[in-house]
């Protein structure tokens, strides 16, 4: 098989949540030029899922629509340094973290991983925080840390529950240059510049290619794994560029 070729998703049906910005609309771009048929999911005009029942309402439009799902893709997300985001409570924003980004990610994963195991196959993605290990100052961190953190331990038992048929994976992001990152104080660019081994941020779109290295056959057996995008972490010890 060409190199090239086997990346391809020619006949594939695939599902991107939250992708109208960043991170989501770069993956479902990926995939579609991959050949693939991607459904997107919008939270502004599809389904808010902050609202319970709106996940399991989008999932059955999504199964009416095409009930083949090749690949799932759950990139919606709670960004909580938006200014509305930061006039909430402490207690509002872990609800509505743990609203979008584990509750309805793990409704639907569930469903559709049941759908896909009954096919023969399919990919389940999820999307989790480099920083759950060690943690980070903050209120932010906190809240992150709490729900990337279930992200990390549902996903790892769903592709214990779904195998072999499914394929479940995570990716543990670091400082990406999403919407926020671009607007980001300069204390925060440059936290995350010098957090990275490669001294700079990620970009959505180097996301989307690990997705769809994650989604294509040339990943066939990696199961059950959490990978870290990040750039390298830095440690304590780490001897940056220019210094003795």
């Amino acid at each position: 098989m060409e190199y090239v070729e086997a990346y391809r998703l020619t006949g594939r049906t695939a599902v991107v949540t939250g992708a109208t910005g960043g991170i989501g609309v770069e993956t479902a771009i990926a995939l579609e030029r991959s050949g693939a048929v991607v459904i997107r999911h919008s939270g502004r005009t599809q389904a808010d899922f902050s609202i319970p029942g709106e996940a399991d309402r989008f999932t059955d439009a999504v199964l009416e629509r095409s009930p083949k799902i090749d690949i799932w893709v759950n990139a919606a997300g709670v960004d909580l340094m938006l200014p509305d985001r930061k006039r909430l409570s402490f207690e509002e924003r872990l609800r509505l973290l743990m609203e979008v980004d584990v509750f309805a990610a793990l409704q639907m994963s569930r469903r559709i991983g049941d759908q896909m195991r009954q096919q023969g196959g399919g990919t389940l993605v999820f999307f989790s925080w480099d920083g759950v290990a060690s943690g980070l100052p903050g209120d932010t961190a906190q809240l992150y840390g709490a729900a990337k953190g279930a992200i990390l331990g549902a996903f790892r038992s769903l592709a214990q529950t779904l195998a072999p048929e499914v394929r479940v994976r995570c990716l543990s992001l670091g400082w990406i240059q999403t919407r926020w990152g671009s607007q980001a104080a300069e204390e925060y660019r440059r936290f995350g510049i010098d957090d990275s081994l490669l001294g700079r941020w990620g970009k959505p779109s180097e996301v989307a290619d690990a997705v769809l290295f994650l989604v294509s056959p040339q990943s066939d057996f990696i199961d059950g794994i959490d990978i870290r995008l990040n750039g390298g972490k830095r440690t304590g010890f780490q001897k940056k560029k220019g210094e003795s």
